[in-house]
Formats: C-alpha cells, structure tokens, sequence
C-alpha cells in the first residue's frame, strides 16, 4: 500500500465508514449507527446531514428516521466499473466462458481483507450462482481468494488476512500455483462449488481472479480439470498486456 506524508481529514474518514455501515445494514437510524461505529450521537448527527445534503444518503420512515444509500452510490459504482481497462476487457472473455460452461462467471479483485465481485455474467441455467458486483467474499475461503494467495509469500498472506486460522496449508498454495487454479467446494456457500484462475501483471503478481461458480451437484470434480484450464487461459489472455 502506498503512505501518502500528508495529514487525512477526520471528518471525511468518518463519512466513509457511514456510507459502508448504512450499506450492510440499510435501513439504519443515528442511535444504531453511533453505537456500531463507536461515534458520538452529535459527530454521527452532523455527518448524516452532510451525506444528506451531498445527497449520498436519504431518509426512511418518519421520525426518527432511518437512513439508505441514495442511486449516487449506483451511479459512481458504475463509472468505476465502466472506467477499469481490466473489466471491460475481460466481459467478453467471461460471456464466452459462461457460453462453454453455461454457469456464471465473475471477476473478483483484492481489496484489503476481501474479494469484491467487480463484475458478473450470469449462467444460463435456471438454477444458478447468484452474484452481483460489489459483493464481498472471504478470500481464505473463496476460490478466487485461494488463487491469489497462491501467488504471495507464506508471510504476506498472514499479513494480509483477516483470518489467518483458515488459510490453507502452504503445499496446497504450491499445488494451486502450479495448476493454475483453485477449487472452493461449498466454503463459501453452501451448495455452490467455485473455480478460480489468477490474472497476473507482467512482473507475475494477481491482479483480479476470473472465477466460474455454479451449483455443487452440477459444478462436479469431473469438470474441475477441463473448466480449471478454460480459466487459465482466459487469465492469461487477460493478464497478457499488462
């Protein structure tokens, strides 16, 4: 991570972790969210009527009201979408995945303790994975996330988890390397199988996982092996002009 010398702005830092509190737990009132982030009423007060104003948030209910994100949010999110070289690249080369496979198909990225879906083509099946793009997995557990420490120190991966008591043994993250991809049978979800492969940069570190997921009855080891290697070659075609 990079250190920027300069001193942060408090009071921004504080909205930030607003928007992400009312986020997962939407709709949420002032005394609840003051107790969640360990904030003063009047702090917590001030900033929701700064989020307010800027229109990030909107109130539910009468009083006391209770807060949601507002469509700004959508908005933003998109233009990270829409503006990242990577997930424009990389939507053809998912829908032609999910076209071999008929299951559904995402890119994932690190970020800090998690695995965030930046992007999703759905599978074709009535019943499939359902996912949508900002969704967080845990990365000791998802296949996307297994992949990526795959290609880190045993050191940097204890640095970098959040829950470093389920990082697999370090001859399996060998074992996923030399492969080319990881394999997460019903961890995450119950009932959903996931396969991952590693888009890496041209010094060879991840940058995101292209993951295949789909029911465990119907994502079966038989597939591993085949759908394992439609991953990998789709990372490297990804990661080949970085």
């Amino acid at each position: 991570m990079i250190q920027i010398a300069v001193k942060t702005i408090s009071g921004l830092t504080r909205g930030l972790r607003v928007i992400e509190a009312i986020a997962a737990h939407q709709p949420i009132g002032l005394t609840a969210l003051s107790r969640l982030l360990e904030v003063d009423k009047s702090a917590m007060q001030r900033t929701l009527a700064t989020l307010h104003e800027a229109q990030w948030i909107h109130p539910v209910g009468e009083a006391p009201p209770r807060w949601e994100l507002s469509t700004r949010c959508v908005v933003v999110a998109g233009q990270v979408y829409n503006g990242s070289s990577l997930a424009a690249r990389a939507q053809p080369v998912m829908t032609k995945i999910r076209d071999t496979t008929g299951e559904t198909v995402h890119l994932a990225v690190a970020e800090e303790e998690h695995m965030i879906v930046l992007g999703v083509v759905e599978g074709t099946h009535m019943v499939r994975t359902g996912l949508k793009p900002g969704q967080i997995h845990v990365p000791e557990t998802s296949a996307a996330g297994r992949v990526i420490h795959a290609y880190q120190s045993q050191e940097e991966r204890m640095n970098s988890s959040g829950q470093p008591d389920l990082l697999l043994a370090d001859a399996e993250y060998q074992e996923i390397r030399r492969r080319g991809w990881a394999a997460s049978e019903e961890a995450v979800q119950q009932g959903s199988t996931s396969l991952a492969a590693a888009v890496l940069d041209a010094s060879g570190s991840p940058l995101a996982a292209i993951v295949i997921s789909g029911p465990a009855t119907r994502l079966t080891e038989e597939y591993f092996a085949r759908y394992g290697e439609l991953l990998r070659s789709a990372a490297d075609q990804l990661g080949g002009s970085y």
